[in-house]
């Protein structure tokens, strides 16, 4: 397995260059860029910079493990505004774009929100629609769309087989499912998930989850690796047990107080003891 790490954690007075050359020190193989979330990645960003960023990415002696992004947030494939849809489609297109530009084969998409005014069964025909044609794109593309469970905050796809049944109705071998072990603190366990979808894991987002806390107020719930209530050692047994040899890519919610840097090197060598096995 290899390591990555977003660079959204790069502090934004830091610079995409100095990031880089810190994410390498730290002992990373890549990097996951998020478009949109950070200055030197945006939709406005051209297929020249683009080609600039994967330069300095490959010239720090890394290579991109995917493209995510939070846009889908304010624009979801699932709204019911068709200018709202066709904004989230074309946040997509931009996704599978700039992978193909940057060398990877992985993005990760928020399929989807159910909310007061958006019921379940909406979004959940919206998104199937949408990522069928959206899917087709990709699989021309050679780059898979992993769908991410941000299952409490998304209200949606709850559980593995509910997630294992949507991805069967999408039926599109380019959408998988982006695995994120730390977002299932109160919908089951992230070694169960991992068991049940196996080789439609597309990547997996490294956090722990401190599930006593629940969503009160602004204390978030997710937390640095080996502080919180996952079970890391059954989690490693389970990827061994699918034959996930894929990116695991560290996604930090909490950042370090003081010494920023020293988040990046800590969290680089617990997972060097989750994939060696050493827990």
């Amino acid at each position: 397995m290899k390591k990555s790490i977003g660079d959204n954690m790069i502090p934004k007075d830091w610079g995409f260059d100095h990031g880089l050359e810190l994410v390498k020190k730290a002992g990373f193989d890549g990097i996951e860029l998020w478009l949109g979330d950070v200055p030197w990645f945006q939709m406005t960003t051209t297929d020249g910079q683009v080609r600039e960023l994967r330069r300095k990415v490959e010239g720090a002696g890394l290579v991109v493990s995917n493209v995510s992004t939070g846009l889908h947030w304010a624009s979801p494939l699932s709204a019911r505004d068709p200018a709202v849809r066709a904004q989230a489609a074309r946040i997509v297109e931009r996704q599978i774009e700039t992978a193909v530009l940057l060398g990877t084969d992985a993005i990760l998409v928020v399929a989807g929100l159910v909310t007061e005014e958006v019921p379940y069964n909406e979004v959940y025909q919206r998104c199937v629609e949408a990522l069928k044609s959206l899917g087709e794109k990709a699989g021309r593309a050679g780059v898979r769309i992993g769908c991410e469970n941000c299952n409490s905050e998304q209200r949606f796809l709850i559980s593995p087989r509910e997630f294992w049944q949507f991805l069967n109705d999408v039926n599109s071998p380019a959408v998988g499912i982006h695995l994120d072990v730390g977002n299932i603190h109160d919908t089951g366990f992230a070694e169960q998930w991992i068991e049940i979808h196996g080789p439609r894991i597309t990547r997996i987002h490294l956090k722990d989850v401190l599930k006593h806390r629940g969503r009160s107020g602004d204390q978030s719930v997710y937390t640095n690796l080996f502080l919180g209530d996952n079970n890391w050692p059954a989690i490693r047994a389970a990827m061994t047990k699918v034959g996930y040899d894929g990116w695991l890519i560290a996604e930090m919610e909490a950042r370090y107080r003081y010494a920023p840097d020293q988040q990046f090197y800590d969290t680089s060598q617990a997972m060097d003891r989750l994939i060696s096995g050493r827990l």
